[in-house]
């Protein structure tokens, strides 16, 4: 199991919106733990989650209240994790295409 892309307690966090932030740029064998790290920074992290798949190099970070998490954006975006100038943004979910008959 090695502990790819999962934070605490596994798999994929249920959480408001507005305390989650996307993160973009992650470098080739970044794992969660060291997502967490960097992103404590601005905020207590609550989960951390470094995609694989057709996600890799992105990742997702949950944080305690919507303030750190807009201070996440503000201070971490263009930050270096990995060797790699990573991108923080606001989380937007993405629509599922509708299928079609």
């Amino acid at each position: 199991m090695g502990g790819k892309g999962k934070g605490k307690g596994g798999g994929r966090m249920r959480a408001d919106p507005s305390l989650k932030v996307w993160i973009g740029n992650l470098a080739a064998g970044v794992e969660w733990k060291a997502l967490q790290e960097h992103m404590n920074q601005a905020g207590k992290v609550r989960w951390a989650e470094a995609f694989s798949g057709k996600s890799a190099g992105t990742g997702a970070v949950v944080y305690s209240t919507a303030e750190e998490a807009t201070n996440a954006i503000t201070m971490l975006n263009g930050s270096t994790l990995g060797g790699q100038a990573i991108m923080v943004d606001v989380w937007t979910k993405q629509e599922q295409p509708a299928a079609t008959p």
